[in-house]
Protein backbone atom coordinates (compact mmCIF):
# COMPACT_ATOMS: atom_id res chain seq x y z
CA UNK A 1 0.00 0.00 0.00
CA UNK A 2 1.39 3.41 -0.95
CA UNK A 3 2.08 6.33 1.39
CA UNK A 4 -1.05 8.42 1.71
CA UNK A 5 -3.49 5.50 1.66
CA UNK A 6 -5.08 4.76 5.00
CA UNK A 7 -4.23 1.67 7.01
CA UNK A 8 -6.08 0.63 10.19
CA UNK A 9 -4.07 0.90 13.40
CA UNK A 10 -5.48 -0.37 16.67
CA UNK A 11 -5.62 2.36 19.33
CA UNK A 12 -4.91 1.58 22.96
CA UNK A 13 -6.51 3.35 25.90
CA UNK A 14 -3.28 5.29 26.40
CA UNK A 15 -3.40 6.35 22.73
CA UNK A 16 -6.92 7.72 23.11
CA UNK A 17 -6.04 9.55 26.32
CA UNK A 18 -2.94 11.08 24.72
CA UNK A 19 -4.84 12.18 21.61
CA UNK A 20 -7.48 13.95 23.69
CA UNK A 21 -4.90 15.60 25.92
CA UNK A 22 -2.62 16.57 23.01
CA UNK A 23 -5.52 18.09 21.07
CA UNK A 24 -6.52 20.30 23.99
CA UNK A 25 -2.96 21.19 25.01
CA UNK A 26 -1.69 22.14 21.55
CA UNK A 27 -4.80 24.13 20.65
CA UNK A 28 -4.32 26.11 23.87
CA UNK A 29 -0.64 26.52 23.07
CA UNK A 30 -1.52 27.82 19.59
CA UNK A 31 -3.94 30.39 21.05
CA UNK A 32 -1.28 31.50 23.52
CA UNK A 33 1.43 31.72 20.85
CA UNK A 34 -0.85 33.78 18.62
CA UNK A 35 -1.68 36.13 21.50
CA UNK A 36 1.99 36.82 22.28
CA UNK A 37 2.81 37.64 18.67
CA UNK A 38 4.42 34.50 17.24
CA UNK A 39 4.74 34.94 13.46
CA UNK A 40 1.97 33.76 11.15
CA UNK A 41 4.41 31.59 9.19
CA UNK A 42 5.61 29.83 12.35
CA UNK A 43 2.05 29.16 13.45
CA UNK A 44 1.15 27.79 10.01
CA UNK A 45 3.98 25.27 10.33
CA UNK A 46 2.91 24.35 13.86
CA UNK A 47 -0.57 23.54 12.51
CA UNK A 48 0.89 21.31 9.80
CA UNK A 49 0.89 23.66 6.79
CA UNK A 50 4.46 23.16 5.62
CA UNK A 51 6.43 24.60 2.67
CA UNK A 52 5.81 23.15 -0.79
CA UNK A 53 8.34 20.51 -1.82
CA UNK A 54 9.35 18.39 -4.78
CA UNK A 55 8.96 14.63 -4.54
CA UNK A 56 10.25 12.06 -3.77
CA UNK A 57 10.79 13.46 -0.30
CA UNK A 58 12.47 12.15 2.83
CA UNK A 59 11.39 13.80 6.08
CA UNK A 60 14.06 14.26 8.77
CA UNK A 61 12.91 15.49 12.18
CA UNK A 62 14.98 16.51 15.19
CA UNK A 63 14.74 18.72 18.22
CA UNK A 64 17.49 21.30 17.85
CA UNK A 65 20.88 21.99 16.28
CA UNK A 66 22.58 18.83 17.54
CA UNK A 67 19.93 16.53 16.13
CA UNK A 68 19.86 18.51 12.89
CA UNK A 69 23.58 17.83 12.52
CA UNK A 70 22.88 14.10 12.61
CA UNK A 71 19.93 14.50 10.23
CA UNK A 72 22.02 16.44 7.71
CA UNK A 73 24.74 13.80 7.94
CA UNK A 74 22.24 11.04 7.16
CA UNK A 75 20.74 12.94 4.23
CA UNK A 76 24.21 13.63 2.80
CA UNK A 77 25.17 9.97 3.26
CA UNK A 78 22.10 8.73 1.38
CA UNK A 79 22.67 11.25 -1.41
CA UNK A 80 26.28 10.08 -1.71
CA UNK A 81 25.04 6.51 -2.06
CA UNK A 82 23.00 7.48 -5.12
CA UNK A 83 19.54 8.04 -3.69
CA UNK A 84 17.64 10.94 -5.24
CA UNK A 85 15.24 12.83 -3.02
CA UNK A 86 14.35 16.22 -1.62
CA UNK A 87 15.61 16.47 1.98
CA UNK A 88 12.93 18.06 4.14
CA UNK A 89 13.80 18.93 7.74
CA UNK A 90 11.63 19.92 10.66
CA UNK A 91 12.99 21.03 14.02
CA UNK A 92 11.28 21.53 17.32
CA UNK A 93 12.89 24.92 17.86
CA UNK A 94 14.27 27.83 15.84
CA UNK A 95 17.90 26.89 16.58
CA UNK A 96 17.37 23.63 14.75
CA UNK A 97 15.77 25.41 11.80
CA UNK A 98 18.72 27.81 11.56
CA UNK A 99 21.24 24.97 11.68
CA UNK A 100 19.55 22.90 8.97
CA UNK A 101 19.10 25.98 6.79
CA UNK A 102 22.82 26.73 7.07
CA UNK A 103 24.09 23.16 6.77
CA UNK A 104 21.66 21.53 4.36
CA UNK A 105 22.05 20.93 0.62
CA UNK A 106 20.90 23.63 -1.85
CA UNK A 107 17.51 21.96 -2.42
CA UNK A 108 16.85 21.58 1.30
CA UNK A 109 13.43 22.49 2.73
CA UNK A 110 13.37 23.48 6.42
CA UNK A 111 10.47 24.33 8.71
CA UNK A 112 9.40 24.36 12.32
CA UNK A 113 7.85 21.01 13.21
CA UNK A 114 4.09 20.67 13.50
CA UNK A 115 2.95 20.29 17.07
CA UNK A 116 1.81 16.75 17.91
CA UNK A 117 -1.88 17.48 17.39
CA UNK A 118 -3.46 14.53 15.52
CA UNK A 119 -5.08 16.66 12.81
CA UNK A 120 -2.03 18.88 12.34
CA UNK A 121 0.48 16.08 11.86
CA UNK A 122 -2.01 14.33 9.56
CA UNK A 123 -2.20 17.53 7.48
CA UNK A 124 1.61 17.67 7.26
CA UNK A 125 1.86 14.04 6.18
CA UNK A 126 -0.84 14.47 3.53
CA UNK A 127 0.92 17.54 2.19
CA UNK A 128 4.48 16.15 2.09
CA UNK A 129 3.69 12.45 1.49
CA UNK A 130 7.21 11.41 2.50
CA UNK A 131 8.80 8.20 1.30
CA UNK A 132 10.17 7.74 4.82
CA UNK A 133 10.21 9.56 8.16
CA UNK A 134 13.44 9.76 10.18
CA UNK A 135 13.16 10.69 13.87
CA UNK A 136 16.54 11.69 15.31
CA UNK A 137 17.64 10.67 18.84
CA UNK A 138 14.70 11.03 21.28
CA UNK A 139 12.11 12.74 19.06
CA UNK A 140 9.30 10.31 19.83
CA UNK A 141 5.92 11.92 19.15
CA UNK A 142 2.94 9.54 19.52
CA UNK A 143 0.53 11.29 17.13
CA UNK A 144 3.16 11.76 14.40
CA UNK A 145 4.20 8.12 14.60
CA UNK A 146 0.60 6.90 14.61
CA UNK A 147 -0.45 9.01 11.63
CA UNK A 148 2.65 8.02 9.66
CA UNK A 149 1.97 4.35 10.43
CA UNK A 150 -1.62 4.75 9.23
CA UNK A 151 -0.27 5.96 5.89
CA UNK A 152 2.28 3.15 5.66
CA UNK A 153 5.17 5.60 5.76
CA UNK A 154 8.30 3.76 6.95
CA UNK A 155 9.38 5.27 10.28
CA UNK A 156 12.96 5.09 11.50
CA UNK A 157 14.37 6.19 14.83
CA UNK A 158 17.98 7.01 13.96
CA UNK A 159 20.86 7.75 16.33
CA UNK A 160 18.22 6.63 18.78
CA UNK A 161 18.78 7.18 22.46
CA UNK A 162 17.04 7.73 25.79
CA UNK A 163 18.90 10.00 28.18
CA UNK A 164 19.57 8.19 31.48
CA UNK A 165 17.89 10.88 33.54
CA UNK A 166 14.73 10.59 31.37
CA UNK A 167 14.48 6.81 31.47
CA UNK A 168 12.49 6.64 34.72
CA UNK A 169 10.01 9.21 33.44
CA UNK A 170 9.48 7.24 30.23
CA UNK A 171 8.96 4.02 32.19
CA UNK A 172 6.06 5.68 34.03
CA UNK A 173 4.25 6.05 30.70
CA UNK A 174 5.25 2.68 29.24
CA UNK A 175 1.62 2.00 28.34
CA UNK A 176 2.02 4.82 25.79
CA UNK A 177 5.66 4.32 24.78
CA UNK A 178 5.46 0.57 24.15
CA UNK A 179 2.79 0.60 21.41
CA UNK A 180 4.35 3.75 19.95
CA UNK A 181 7.79 2.15 19.65
CA UNK A 182 6.30 -1.01 18.12
CA UNK A 183 4.77 1.06 15.34
CA UNK A 184 8.25 2.14 14.25
CA UNK A 185 9.70 0.28 11.26
CA UNK A 186 13.20 0.09 12.73
CA UNK A 187 15.13 1.63 15.61
CA UNK A 188 18.83 2.23 14.99
CA UNK A 189 20.36 2.91 18.40
CA UNK A 190 23.62 4.67 19.18
CA UNK A 191 25.02 1.88 21.34
CA UNK A 192 24.14 -1.21 23.38
CA UNK A 193 23.09 0.80 26.46
CA UNK A 194 20.63 2.87 24.44
CA UNK A 195 19.25 -0.25 22.76
CA UNK A 196 18.68 -1.87 26.15
CA UNK A 197 16.82 1.19 27.43
CA UNK A 198 14.62 1.33 24.32
CA UNK A 199 13.76 -2.36 24.59
CA UNK A 200 12.91 -1.85 28.27
CA UNK A 201 10.44 0.83 27.17
CA UNK A 202 8.72 -1.60 24.81
CA UNK A 203 10.65 -1.60 21.52
CA UNK A 204 10.63 -4.86 19.57
CA UNK A 205 14.11 -6.41 20.02
CA UNK A 206 13.95 -7.78 16.46
CA UNK A 207 13.59 -4.28 15.05
CA UNK A 208 15.95 -2.50 17.43
CA UNK A 209 19.64 -2.73 16.54
CA UNK A 210 22.87 -0.85 17.21
CA UNK A 211 23.98 1.25 14.23
CA UNK A 212 25.96 4.04 15.92
CA UNK A 213 25.82 7.80 16.29
CA UNK A 214 25.28 9.61 12.99
CA UNK A 215 27.32 12.56 14.23
CA UNK A 216 30.44 10.49 13.54
CA UNK A 217 29.55 10.01 9.89
CA UNK A 218 31.65 12.76 8.32
CA UNK A 219 30.47 13.52 4.77
CA UNK A 220 32.52 16.67 4.20
CA UNK A 221 35.54 18.40 5.67
CA UNK A 222 34.91 21.44 7.90
CA UNK A 223 35.40 24.58 5.87
CA UNK A 224 38.23 25.88 8.00
CA UNK A 225 40.48 23.12 6.71
CA UNK A 226 41.17 25.45 3.77
CA UNK A 227 41.97 28.23 6.27
CA UNK A 228 39.15 30.43 4.92
CA UNK A 229 38.10 31.38 8.42
CA UNK A 230 41.63 32.45 9.35
CA UNK A 231 41.47 35.28 6.85
CA UNK A 232 37.87 36.16 7.66
CA UNK A 233 38.68 36.49 11.36
CA UNK A 234 42.05 38.16 10.83
CA UNK A 235 44.10 35.36 12.38
CA UNK A 236 47.74 34.65 11.71
CA UNK A 237 49.11 31.16 11.07
CA UNK A 238 49.80 29.22 14.27
CA UNK A 239 48.18 31.93 16.41
CA UNK A 240 46.87 30.36 19.65
CA UNK A 241 43.07 30.02 19.70
CA UNK A 242 40.92 28.59 22.51
CA UNK A 243 37.33 27.60 21.77
CA UNK A 244 34.78 27.07 24.54
CA UNK A 245 31.85 25.24 22.95
CA UNK A 246 28.22 24.75 24.06
CA UNK A 247 28.56 26.82 27.22
CA UNK A 248 25.54 27.15 29.53
CA UNK A 249 24.72 30.31 31.45
CA UNK A 250 25.69 28.87 34.84
CA UNK A 251 29.07 27.82 33.40
CA UNK A 252 29.99 31.35 32.30
CA UNK A 253 31.55 32.36 35.66
CA UNK A 254 33.84 29.29 35.50
CA UNK A 255 34.80 30.10 31.93
CA UNK A 256 35.72 33.68 32.78
CA UNK A 257 37.61 32.58 35.89
CA UNK A 258 39.62 30.34 33.57
CA UNK A 259 40.18 33.18 31.09
CA UNK A 260 41.62 35.33 33.86
CA UNK A 261 44.46 32.81 34.09
CA UNK A 262 45.35 33.19 30.40
CA UNK A 263 47.46 35.87 28.73
CA UNK A 264 44.49 37.45 26.95
CA UNK A 265 46.75 39.85 25.08
CA UNK A 266 48.34 36.86 23.31
CA UNK A 267 45.39 34.47 22.88
CA UNK A 268 42.23 34.59 20.77
CA UNK A 269 39.18 33.21 22.57
CA UNK A 270 35.94 32.03 20.96
CA UNK A 271 33.00 31.22 23.24
CA UNK A 272 29.98 29.45 21.72
CA UNK A 273 26.90 29.77 23.99
CA UNK A 274 24.45 26.90 24.13
CA UNK A 275 21.42 29.17 24.55
CA UNK A 276 20.61 32.86 24.27
CA UNK A 277 20.65 33.17 28.06
CA UNK A 278 24.32 32.17 27.98
CA UNK A 279 25.02 34.82 25.33
CA UNK A 280 23.73 37.52 27.64
CA UNK A 281 25.74 36.12 30.56
CA UNK A 282 28.93 36.14 28.45
CA UNK A 283 28.44 39.75 27.36
CA UNK A 284 27.74 40.88 30.93
CA UNK A 285 30.78 39.04 32.28
CA UNK A 286 32.98 40.68 29.64
CA UNK A 287 31.65 44.16 30.43
CA UNK A 288 32.36 43.69 34.14
CA UNK A 289 36.00 43.07 33.26
CA UNK A 290 36.15 45.86 30.67
CA UNK A 291 36.87 43.27 27.98
CA UNK A 292 35.67 43.92 24.45
CA UNK A 293 33.47 41.00 23.35
CA UNK A 294 32.27 40.86 19.75
CA UNK A 295 29.18 38.91 18.70
CA UNK A 296 29.50 36.90 15.50
CA UNK A 297 25.97 37.85 14.40
CA UNK A 298 26.98 41.54 14.18
CA UNK A 299 29.46 40.87 11.36
CA UNK A 300 33.24 40.44 11.01
CA UNK A 301 35.09 41.18 14.26
CA UNK A 302 37.31 44.28 14.45
CA UNK A 303 41.08 43.93 13.90
CA UNK A 304 42.89 42.69 16.98
CA UNK A 305 39.81 41.21 18.62
CA UNK A 306 40.41 38.93 21.61
CA UNK A 307 36.98 37.58 22.59
CA UNK A 308 34.46 36.42 19.97
CA UNK A 309 30.98 35.19 20.95
CA UNK A 310 29.95 32.58 18.40
CA UNK A 311 26.20 33.20 18.46
CA UNK A 312 25.55 32.10 14.86
CA UNK A 313 24.32 28.59 14.20
CA UNK A 314 26.30 25.97 12.32
CA UNK A 315 29.83 27.30 12.86
CA UNK A 316 31.05 25.52 15.97
CA UNK A 317 32.67 22.62 14.10
CA UNK A 318 34.56 25.14 11.96
CA UNK A 319 35.73 26.95 15.09
CA UNK A 320 36.90 23.71 16.69
CA UNK A 321 38.89 22.92 13.55
CA UNK A 322 41.07 26.00 13.93
CA UNK A 323 41.46 25.84 17.72
CA UNK A 324 44.67 25.05 19.58
CA UNK A 325 42.62 23.82 22.55
CA UNK A 326 38.90 23.13 22.80
CA UNK A 327 36.73 23.05 25.92
CA UNK A 328 33.30 21.40 25.64
CA UNK A 329 30.65 22.65 28.02
CA UNK A 330 27.56 21.23 29.63
CA UNK A 331 29.62 19.17 32.06
CA UNK A 332 30.93 21.90 34.36
CA UNK A 333 27.33 22.54 35.33
CA UNK A 334 24.98 19.60 35.71
CA UNK A 335 23.57 19.53 32.19
CA UNK A 336 24.76 16.08 31.13
CA UNK A 337 27.50 17.44 28.89
CA UNK A 338 27.73 17.79 25.12
CA UNK A 339 29.64 15.61 22.71
CA UNK A 340 33.32 15.79 23.79
CA UNK A 341 34.49 14.04 20.61
CA UNK A 342 33.44 16.85 18.26
CA UNK A 343 36.76 18.75 18.57
CA UNK A 344 38.74 15.51 18.34
CA UNK A 345 37.04 14.72 15.03
CA UNK A 346 38.70 17.81 13.51
CA UNK A 347 42.09 17.22 15.15
CA UNK A 348 41.84 19.44 18.24
CA UNK A 349 42.53 18.21 21.80
CA UNK A 350 39.56 18.52 24.12
CA UNK A 351 39.08 19.38 27.79
CA UNK A 352 35.75 18.62 29.46
CA UNK A 353 34.05 18.61 32.88
CA UNK A 354 32.89 16.02 35.36
CA UNK A 355 29.16 15.74 34.55
CA UNK A 356 28.92 13.94 31.22
CA UNK A 357 26.21 11.35 31.80
CA UNK A 358 24.62 12.18 28.41
CA UNK A 359 27.89 11.16 26.76
CA UNK A 360 29.11 8.74 29.40
CA UNK A 361 30.77 6.26 27.06
CA UNK A 362 32.63 8.98 25.16
CA UNK A 363 33.77 10.65 28.37
CA UNK A 364 34.94 7.37 29.91
CA UNK A 365 36.88 6.48 26.78
CA UNK A 366 38.60 9.88 26.71
CA UNK A 367 39.39 9.69 30.41
CA UNK A 368 40.94 6.26 29.95
CA UNK A 369 43.45 7.46 27.35
CA UNK A 370 44.10 10.97 28.73
CA UNK A 371 42.74 11.46 32.26
CA UNK A 372 44.16 14.99 32.44
CA UNK A 373 41.53 16.11 29.92
CA UNK A 374 38.73 15.79 32.48
CA UNK A 375 38.88 18.60 35.03
CA UNK A 376 36.85 20.42 37.61
CA UNK A 377 35.91 24.03 36.98
CA UNK A 378 38.55 25.16 39.47
CA UNK A 379 41.34 23.54 37.44
CA UNK A 380 40.06 24.55 34.00
CA UNK A 381 42.20 27.67 33.55
CA UNK A 382 45.34 25.91 34.71
CA UNK A 383 44.82 23.03 32.27
CA UNK A 384 44.10 25.30 29.32
CA UNK A 385 47.21 27.38 30.08
CA UNK A 386 49.36 24.25 30.35
CA UNK A 387 48.22 22.93 26.99
CA UNK A 388 48.58 26.29 25.25
CA UNK A 389 52.21 26.42 26.35
CA UNK A 390 53.07 22.89 25.19
CA UNK A 391 52.50 22.17 21.49
CA UNK A 392 54.11 18.74 21.71
CA UNK A 393 51.87 17.81 24.63
CA UNK A 394 48.79 18.90 22.69
CA UNK A 395 49.81 16.69 19.79
CA UNK A 396 50.36 13.75 22.12
CA UNK A 397 46.98 14.24 23.76
CA UNK A 398 44.98 14.55 20.55
CA UNK A 399 46.64 11.44 19.10
CA UNK A 400 45.53 9.52 22.19
CA UNK A 401 42.05 11.01 22.03
CA UNK A 402 41.65 10.09 18.37
CA UNK A 403 41.75 6.45 19.41
CA UNK A 404 38.33 7.02 20.99
CA UNK A 405 36.67 8.04 17.74
CA UNK A 406 34.13 5.52 16.43
CA UNK A 407 34.58 4.15 12.94
CA UNK A 408 32.47 6.56 10.89
CA UNK A 409 32.74 4.44 7.74
CA UNK A 410 31.40 1.39 9.57
CA UNK A 411 28.51 3.44 11.01
CA UNK A 412 27.70 4.68 7.50
CA UNK A 413 27.64 1.13 6.15
CA UNK A 414 25.31 -0.03 8.91
CA UNK A 415 22.83 2.78 8.21
CA UNK A 416 22.85 2.27 4.45
CA UNK A 417 22.39 -1.50 4.87
CA UNK A 418 19.49 -1.03 7.29
CA UNK A 419 17.69 1.67 5.31
CA UNK A 420 18.25 0.65 1.68
CA UNK A 421 15.42 -1.95 1.52
CA UNK A 422 12.93 0.85 2.24
CA UNK A 423 14.26 3.49 -0.16
CA UNK A 424 13.55 1.89 -3.52
CA UNK A 425 11.37 4.84 -4.52
CA UNK A 426 14.41 7.13 -4.26
CA UNK A 427 16.85 4.95 -6.21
Amino acid sequence: MRSGEGSPVELTGADRLYRSAATAAFELLWITARAVGVSTESLRCRRGTLPLVNRPLLWFHGASAGEMGAACALAALLAQRGYRFTPAYTATNQQGVEFATHAGAPDTVVALAPWDHPRWVARALEQWQPRALFLVETELWPALILEARRRNVPIFCVSARIYPRDFTRYRLIRSLTAPMLRRVTAILAQNDSERARLIALGADPERCSVAGNLKYVVTETPRTRDRSWWGELGLRAAEPVVVFGSIHADEVPLIFAALEQLPMEAVRVIVAPRHESATGAIMRAARRRNWQAHRRTTGPPPPGWRLLVLDRMGELAAAYAMASVAVVGGGFGKHGGHNPLEPVMVGTPVIFGEHFDHFEQEALALHAVAPEARVTGALLGQRVAEWLNAAAERERIVELQRRCLPDGAAIARRYVTALSPWLGGCA
